[in-house]
């Protein structure tokens, strides 16, 4: 009788509420707009260390890798040949390469940032993004200011006088300005919380629930 009175008393008392939070996580609009500007920047990179067109003179240019010279009569065909060897030329070339691939690595970095539901986590790839991205452009930048010098002191000893900077030398700045935006994002946009922590009532549900238990009763 007791058993039966306690669970006539359980059946008329009101439902109890049960909360359970719910985990979200918020992609930041700036974040993957810098994730994109960095993956740019990178193709920028990439095609401007491999162009052979940094420097432009009459039927002749040159990149940090090769020289080349227009076949006499013919426009479209060119014959190369490796660039000799120049101790700030080959500074150039490292500066350019290192800064690809901290671009690269910090394009991952931060991906895996957008992946990750871990707050701390994220907030870890973002910075060690943002540290690579801004290391990438003072390396890239470091190889367009001391290229133009080094080539300046030595243009005495070419036999081309007039010479001009191609558009590969260009797409490098470009490739600059790309990866410091991308960073400059992350800076800007990094206290920003991306984890949000939702509590979910299910009171709802346990209504349903006693009345099925009533009309089964």
């Amino acid at each position: 009788m007791a058993s039966g009175g306690d669970g006539g008393g359980e059946k008329g008392a009101a439902p109890t509420a049960t909360t359970t939070i719910e985990t979200m996580v918020i992609v930041r609009p700036l974040k993957v707009i810098a994730v994109i500007l960095a993956a740019l920047a990178m193709l920028l990179m990439l095609l401007s260390v491999a162009a052979t067109t940094w420097l432009e003179a009459n039927r002749v240019r040159e990149g940090l890798w090769e020289r080349c010279h227009f076949r006499v009569n013919e426009t479209d065909m060119v014959d190369c040949n490796v660039t000799l060897p120049k101790d700030w030329l080959q500074v150039c070339r490292s500066l350019c390469l290192i800064a690809l691939i901290f671009t690269f690595f910090g394009v991952v970095v931060t991906s895996a940032g957008l992946r990750s539901s871990n707050f701390r986590a994220k907030n870890r790839f973002y910075f060690w993004g943002m540290v690579l991205w801004f290391l990438a452009d003072a390396l890239q930048l470091s190889s367009l200011v001391t290229f133009p010098i080094k080539f300046l002191d030595s243009i005495t000893t070419r036999a081309e006088l007039h010479w001009q900077f191609g558009w590969a030398y260009g797409i490098g700045w470009g490739a600059a300005i790309f990866v410091f935006l991308g960073g400059l994002l992350l800076l800007i946009d990094k206290g920003a919380e991306e984890v949000v922590y939702r509590e979910v009532t299910a009171k709802e549900k346990l209504l349903e629930e006693e009345d099925e238990a009533t009309e089964v009763v």
